[in-house]
């Protein structure tokens, strides 16, 4: 076999996929802290609450991407996993039930 190929081949074995990432949204002042986020199948988002007496409600109403985090008080973090067979590609749309004008736009991607 000649050394290139060796070299390719190991070079191949070596390289891992893209880990799976973490992403944190804040909440503050009644807002996330983004309007839009673009995550992979196998990140996380974790939802950080960081207003000093106010709590949230964030939940998920999108197609095959509906979830809710119940009550979460300040200075919780609670992580949301987009898993494959629970989460579909596409976009959805996040909300706080107790703040309707606090709105995420997520984009998954494979």
């Amino acid at each position: 076999m000649p050394i290139f190929i060796l070299i390719l081949l190991l070079i191949g074995l070596g390289s891992n996929p893209a880990a799976a990432a973490d992403h944190v949204i804040s909440q503050k002042d009644k807002k996330f802290s983004q309007d839009t986020i673009e995550v992979k199948l196998g990140d996380t988002i974790l939802f950080k609450n960081e207003e000093k007496s106010i709590s949230h409600n964030v939940y998920s109403l999108s197609a095959l991407n509906e979830f809710e985090l119940k009550m979460q008080k300040p200075g919780e973090t609670t992580p949301i996993k987009i898993e494959k067979g629970k989460h579909i590609k596409g976009k959805m749309l996040i909300e706080c039930a107790i703040h309707p004008s606090m709105k995420l736009w997520v984009t998954i991607k494979e």
